[in-house]
């Protein structure tokens, strides 16, 4: 699967779990969110971001996630390539701005630097285990 189709299938993934839950889906399709998930008037703004394997760097622009937005949360979901198991974590915004591991920011400001500022994950076993709290369980 490419990079691309496996975006595509996390986000409608990600979807139909919100889905499964109760939630209603409204589609957005920007660089800041790929849907809203709606319940009891409650609207939360999803971005999903997929990993296949452990070692993999997913990412946003700062310009993208407002990690002040207390409605916006990053649907990450890990498919192994043998899909032997699907996990999906779902992380507010703002947690990317209290220091948590794994969650990280960079700024390259650094002379030479040329890539935007971010706010990104490196995904390890570590790290996966240090996301069991954020599972969007089923």
């Amino acid at each position: 699967m490419s990079r691309q189709e496996l975006n595509k299938y996390a986000i409608s993934l990600a979807k139909k779990r919100f889905q499964d839950q109760g939630f209603q889906i409204e589609d957005k399709s920007t660089a800041q969110i790929d849907f809203n998930a709606v319940s009891h008037g409650v609207i939360m703004k999803i971005k999903v971001r997929s990993i296949s394997k452990f070692g993999s760097y997913v990412f946003i622009p700062k310009r993208n996630f407002n990690i002040e937005d207390p409605n916006l949360f990053m649907a990450i979901l890990y498919i192994p390539q043998d899909s032997s198991e699907e996990i999906m974590y779902l992380v507010p915004a703002t947690d990317w701005g209290k220091d948590i591991y794994p969650f990280k920011g960079k700024d390259y400001g650094k002379p030479g630097q040329v890539s935007e500022p971010e706010w990104g994950i490196s995904f390890s076993k570590k790290a996966k285990d240090a996301m069991d709290s954020y599972q969007f369980d089923l």
